[in-house]
């Protein structure tokens, strides 16, 4: 349940949008679909029965109604009416589907309803067909007449009076307000359907989604430790330099975080050279690898950054660093080490660029004078950190891996697909190569719950601003009061003896004055250390 929760918080502006929809779709049916008004004219069905047969009459006109009902929703009774009101633009269909004929349950009330677009000419048709049906039920109910002959020779004709008869009981009244549509009743029910459409679009986005987007799957994928999980930050694509320019960001101690975790990957052997890759390209290899060496040597340790991607370079771009030779240079043999590794910031920090492009990345990366190169990189710095190209579309990573003591293998948040990430993973593994550990990269700000998690920031502790000289004069006035409080009531705790227990200090001995000097010392300097604000 709690990953459908997570899906469809993931998937807000989905849900909003079709919300939106469904209010905007219901607003505009309602906008175009021309108002009805209803009007209701009702009968009631009696008999002329007696007293001593009253209940049998009531059955009577009870099984009458249904038929009368059904007499109205006829076209030769909607031709009668609309001859009569002379309403040319409607045929008798069209009549007959616009009046609803409705026996109130358990009673002899018939009421006729009536639905148009103009008020009046709904309540003029039905109260017509109420006084017509008046006319036909007396027509078809009163028996023909009895003539008889008497002695006489005379002829005599007796009417005949009928058993039941309709009566006009209320007729139908002009509408103010049309039957339909309801902009009150449609919105919310437009709102309704929106939103289910949103949660249902949701979840086949989030049952069709393979891509990764936990620590937990990047686990099960690869076999390998996440060491790390960074924040989408949406200025680091015109700033990737966020541990130089934002030192006390959220995604800052990210990388520190990460940084610290890669330190104690191996107590007995920790890495020192790392290549930095990831499975596709637009994961954030490069951002990540420049990061992980500048707060490397921001922590005083001598750090090299080797850009090892010769198809797509991007560490001296970002470092605001001057290509030209380079790598390339140092393994075709046409240049020393020396010369053409840049130092940078404050010299803790030393960049090979990747040179010129070569035709054969892949054969001059897995050379000798590569092992070379990283050996005596090795030997004159701490860290040695390789940004190399991803492992599914060439072959540069892995053969960089086999020099280095490990991977640290980049995930993009959303975006790497999880047979993806396990094929790079089995590449590594093919290669006998250990995977330090793997970083969940642009990791959405909001949602990003449910073991996304890393650094102080995400648990609520990050830098505070310093406060300002007003705030620390009151706090500074709060801390004295509540220690002058508390060396006042505890004065006069230690001073006062009670009833059961006398005073026991010797006169001028003055050992209970100084006890209580200095446990009130004690307790004020107590209460300044309690209320300081924590650094």
């Amino acid at each position: 349940m709690s990953q459908y929760l997570r899906a469809f918080r993931s998937h807000w502006r989905l849900i909003l949008a079709m919300t939106l929809l469904g209010v905007a779709a219901a607003g505009a049916i309602t906008l175009l679909i021309p108002p009805q008004y209803a009007s209701t004219s009702k009968l009631f069905v009696s008999t002329s029965g007696t007293e001593t047969n009253s209940a049998q009459a009531n059955i009577v006109a009870q099984d009458r109604v249904p038929s009368y009902a059904q007499l109205l929703g006829t076209e030769q009774f909607a031709r009668g009416v609309i001859e009569k009101l002379a309403l040319p633009d409607l045929t008798p269909s069209d009549l007959a589907e616009n009046v609803e004929a409705a026996v109130v349950p358990n009673s002899v009330i018939l009421e006729i309803t009536v639905t148009d677009e103009s008020p009046q000419r709904a309540q003029l048709i039905a109260n017509t067909m109420a006084a017509d049906l008046v006319t036909v039920v007396t027509a078809l109910e009163t028996p023909d007449p009895i003539t008889t002959v008497d002695a006489n020779g005379v002829t005599q004709t007796t009417t005949q009076v009928a058993p039941v008869k309709v009566t006009v009981a209320q007729s139908g009244g002009i509408a103010a307000e049309p039957l339909f549509p309801d902009p009150m009743l449609n919105l919310p029910l437009g709102a309704v359907v929106g939103v289910l459409f949103g949660l249902l679009f949701a979840l086949i986005r989030f049952l069709m989604d393979n891509t990764v987007k936990s620590s937990k799957q990047i686990e099960e994928l690869t076999g390998a430790t996440s060491i790390g999980g960074v924040l989408f930050d949406p200025d680091m694509a015109a700033r990737p330099l966020v541990t130089q320019h934002k030192a006390q960001s959220v995604t800052s101690e990210a990388y520190r975080q990460i940084r610290t975790n890669l330190q104690y990957v191996s107590v007995d052997n920790p890495p020192k050279v790392m290549v930095v890759t990831s499975s596709v390209s637009g994961e954030g290899k490069t951002t990540t690898a420049i990061n992980l060496a500048l707060v490397l040597a921001q922590s005083g340790q001598r750090v090299a950054l080797v850009e090892a991607d010769l198809r797509r370079p991007r560490v001296m771009r970002y470092l605001q660093l001057v290509g030209g030779a380079g790598l390339t240079n140092v393994l075709a043999g046409k240049a020393d080490l020396a010369e053409l590794i840049q130092p940078w910031g404050d010299g803790k920090l030393s960049v090979l660029a990747a040179g010129p492009n070569p035709p054969n990345p892949s054969e001059l990366l897995g050379s000798e004078q590569m092992g070379h190169m990283l050996a005596e990189l090795r030997e004159s710095h701490d860290y040695v950190i390789i940004d190399a190209p991803p492992l599914l579309p060439v072959t540069d990573a892995a053969v960089l891996a086999v020099l280095a003591d490990g991977v640290v293998l980049v995930t993009r948040y959303g975006r790497t697909k999880r047979e993806q990430l396990r094929a790079a993973a089995s590449t590594v593994r093919v290669i006998d190569v250990r995977v330090l550990g793997t970083v969940l990269n642009m990791i959405p700000a909001k949602g990003a719950g449910g073991g996304y998690g890393y650094g102080y920031g995400y648990y609520g502790y990050s830098y505070q601003p310093d406060p300002s000289p007003r705030e620390l004069m009151t706090s500074r006035k709060d801390r004295g009061r509540r220690a002058r409080a508390i060396r006042g009531r505890t004065t006069a705790d230690v001073t006062a003896p009670s009833a059961a227990s006398p005073a026991t200090a010797t006169p001028g001995t003055g050992s209970s004055a100084t006890s209580d000097s200095e446990q009130g010392t004690e307790l004020s300097s107590s209460a300044t250390t309690a209320g300081r604000s924590p650094q």
